[in-house]
């Protein structure tokens, strides 16, 4: 149950660090014209940080399904556990 948990929270966290980012992206692309993108995002153009930002909500989201596989094949082991007492 710890890793499904641990998978839960790093999904939630991976999606929401993720979409932020990526909306932050994409302010600084709308507003400023690319002007700010080296101050706020190094060497990397606000298209590149966009695409790394979707990268990441696609990863939650696998993590995520995973861990609600995982507690939904948890849950099935604890219905068979108490069908055999």
């Amino acid at each position: 149950m710890f890793f499904t948990k641990m998978g839960r929270v790093i999904a939630w966290l991976l999606v929401i660090i993720g979409g932020c980012r990526a909306v932050h992206a994409f302010v600084i692309a709308f507003q400023t014209g690319q002007s700010m993108a080296p101050r706020y995002f190094g060497s990397k153009s606000t298209g590149e940080v966009i695409d790394a930002a979707l990268l990441y909500v696609l990863i939650g989201v696998v993590v995520g399904i995973v861990a609600e596989i995982s507690r939904s094949v948890a849950g099935k082991t604890e219905v068979i556990k108490q069908e055999l007492k």
